[in-house]
Order: C-alpha cells, then sequence, then structure tokens
C-alpha cells in the first residue's frame, strides 16, 4: 500500500534519530544522546558505550545499535536512548578518568567513599563531576526502566544480586557473553548503577568485555541483545 504524502513523512519523522546534547565534559566538550525507537515509548532503555575513556569497545556497540534502528521505528512501546561516551575528554585522551582525574564510576551520590585515589580516586566530594553531574539529570528527566552500561575487560556480564538480575543472566545468554558464575553485589562505591538502582528504581548492569578489539560479529551480538532484551523485559 502507497503511503500518502503526510503519512510517509510522519513515518520518516518517527524514524529519525533525535540527537540532544545533554551536558558538557569538565573541559566542555559535549555529551551527547541519541533518541531512537517509538516515540511514545513506555519502555525506556539507556545504553552507555563508555564511562571509563580507555574502555572504547562499547562505544561500537552503540554504533551498531543507532544502525540497526535507522530508518525504522525499532520495538513498538520501546524507546532506546544511547550515549556514545559520558567521559570525551577521557575518550579523547585514552585514560579512564576524566580531565581531573576523577574515575566518574566512582563519583556517583550512592555509597561514594571519599577516601578512594590514585585509578579509583572518587572525586572531592559527591556528584563533583560535570560528566557524573548530566548523567544524573538525565537518567532522572527520562526516568529509565533499564541502562546498561560497557566497560572492559573482565570479559563477563555483571548479574546483580538483587531482582535485576534475571535480566542480566537473560543478557548473558542473548549476547554470548557469560557471568562467569556468581553475582555481582555492588560493592563498587559511587558506581553508576547502584545509584540508577537505588534512586529511580532502573534495572541496572554492566556488561564487561574482554580487554583488546572484540570481533565485529560480537559487537553486533551485542547490539542485538539489547533490543531482545528490552523487548522481553517490555
Amino acid at each position: 500500500m502507497l503511503l500518502s504524502g503526510v503519512t510517509l513523512a510522519a513515518s520518516v519523522a518517527e524514524a529519525a534519530p533525535v540527537r540532544q546534547v545533554i551536558g558538557h565534559s569538565a573541559l566542555d566538550r559535549p555529551i551527547t544522546s541519541w533518541r531512537q525507537g517509538d516515540p511514545e515509548s513506555e519502555f525506556r532503555v539507556l545504553v552507555v558505550g563508555s564511562v571509563h575513556g580507555d574502555e572504547r569497545q562499547g562505544m561500537r556497540v552503540v554504533s551498531r545499535l543507532r544502525q540497526q534502528l535507522a530508518g525504522r521505528k525499532g520495538p513498538k512501546r520501546i524507546g532506546i536512548w544511547t550515549v556514545k561516551s559520558a567521559n570525551p575528554d577521557g575518550t579523547a585522551a585514552n585514560t579512564r578518568k576524566n580531565a581531573r582525574g576523577v574515575d566518574l564510576n566512582r563519583n556517583f551520590p550512592f555509597r561514594w567513599d571519599g577516601s578512594l585515589n590514585g585509578g579509583y580516586n572518587s572525586g572531592p566530594r559527591p556528584a563533583s563531576e560535570p560528566e557524573t553531574r548530566t548523567m544524573m539529570r538525565f537518567s532522572r528527566r527520562v526516568g529509565f526502566d533499564l541502562a546498561i552500561w560497557f566497560h572492559q575487560p573482565w570479559g563477563r556480564t555483571l548479574a546483580p544480586c538483587n531482582r535485576d538480575r534475571q535480566w542480566a543472566l537473560l543478557y548473558a545468554r542473548l549476547s554470548g557473553l557469560g557471568t562467569g558464575g556468581g553475582c555481582d553485589r555492588s560493592r563498587y562505591p559511587g558506581s553508576a548503577v547502584s545509584w540508577q538502582h537505588h534512586t529511580d528504581g532502573t534495572t541496572a548492569f554492566v556488561v564487561e568485555f574482554g580487554p583488546g578489539v572484540q570481533p565485529r560479529a560480537v559487537i553486533a551480538r551485542h547490539a542485538r541483545a539489547v533490543i531482545r532484551l528490552a523487548k522481553r523485559m517490555d
């Protein structure tokens, strides 16, 4: 059936990604999100490719996911927001921490520990970093039901020891990246996923690629796993 000009235009508008600068880094680099999927979404997903600037493989998953969703509405009732890097200064410098030497994944307020220093420097106070505050504001504004944050280099899906565990286990099966046994007790102070789960009740977990560059097929499988998991949870 041929679409009328109005209907076709509406369809294209629905499929087009909505790009938004949601904040800026310590060095004023933009932190950008893309919203894709159903514009009337009832279930909202966040995928963050990198929070540590030297852990880049999740950024490839974000790029592949955006490609998969481009030109079509994607799953009904599901909106997918992607942030390629929550730490653009660290990404540019290929360093774990941000430009002020803070590990952003130890800087979120929940269970923040000011005694951490060195490679895990948690910052001078909770949410001291502009990148952290950006992701907090963004999460609160959208209200995500599911959040997946990519890291390296442990090579496993970190399945929480709470009610979110079942979904991380399903993701592990869909992606082919197992959990390595046991569960993640979220003992990492100031982490993004712990803050999201505690503050907003978001189902949030970490996916840790192994070291080095991952095969294209692996990246594609993880992008598909995000969509398939969201469909199962909706």
